[in-house]
């Protein structure tokens, strides 16, 4: 079977399971309202993934089976059409991952917010290529930072010849169990601020920490949470 072929295959069992009328009326009010250019653009969008790719029946029957899996996710009555944006960067993402893994799932769950009516504003174009860049005990962090935040305490040294604290040393970092390679934890965090999908938030005044008499550093309290961007994040891909 060719790709063209595989492609408009694949666009008519989403067909099947999208209200494609209403779906166009919701997302693309005036620019394409039957159905075979709906079906015509959901097969281009799914071809352009599957042209640099050796087709095996195997990854084939992954697509199928993934996309199935992510419309399933969603009730009928609230199903739309998934936009371009988003289905073909995940199916393109989903090329390199295992099914059953924190970063699959994290691409099942934005599939399935793309297409569903109550959650599609949710889902920024950005987040495929974010969870591309994420490891899986990134995603198992984030999934914790969506539920509570974690502790920090830090401590800096004051250099008195310069008057100015000493970069900060992490005392205490509370992470989740279960993480492949808790010994990173602190890069993890680093990577997730830089992202923008973190951010720390003080919990309590700096303590200074004394000896003999004398100011010799500083100990810090504070907690790793979701910032705005990263609870849009979390609440599309989770």
């Amino acid at each position: 079977m060719s790709t063209d072929d595989i492609a408009a295959d694949i666009a008519k069992e989403i067909a099947k399971q999208l209200p494609v009328k209403q779906a166009y009326d919701d997302v693309a009010a005036h620019a394409a309202a039957e159905t075979g250019q709906f079906l015509g653009d959901l097969a281009k969008t799914i071809r352009l993934v599957l042209v640099p790719i050796q087709l095996a029946a195997a990854y084939q029957d992954r697509v199928r089976a993934f996309i199935d899996r992510s419309i399933r996710a969603v009730p009928e009555e609230r199903r739309i059409a998934p936009p371009p944006q988003i289905l073909g960067p995940v199916l393109e993402g989903v090329r390199y991952e295992i099914e059953g893994t924190p970063i699959d799932e994290m691409f099942a769950a934005l599939l399935s917010s793309s297409m569903d009516k109550a959650r599609h504003a949710s889902a920024h174009p950005a987040f495929p290529g974010i969870i591309k860049t994420l490891s899986s005990d990134e995603a198992k962090l984030l999934k914790t930072l969506g539920d509570r935040p974690l502790e920090q305490i830090s401590s800096s040294k004051l250099d008195r010849a310069r008057n100015l604290f000493e970069p900060g040393v992490i005392e205490e970092l509370a992470i989740p169990d279960g993480l492949d390679f808790p010994e990173n934890a602190r890069l993890y965090f680093e990577h997730l601020n830089q992202l923008g999908l973190i951010e720390m938030n003080v919990t309590r005044s700096p303590e200074p920490i004394m000896s003999a008499g004398t100011q010799i550093g500083i100990r810090n309290f504070g907690e790793h949470q979701l910032s705005r961007w990263g609870r849009q994040f979390i609440q599309a891909c989770t």
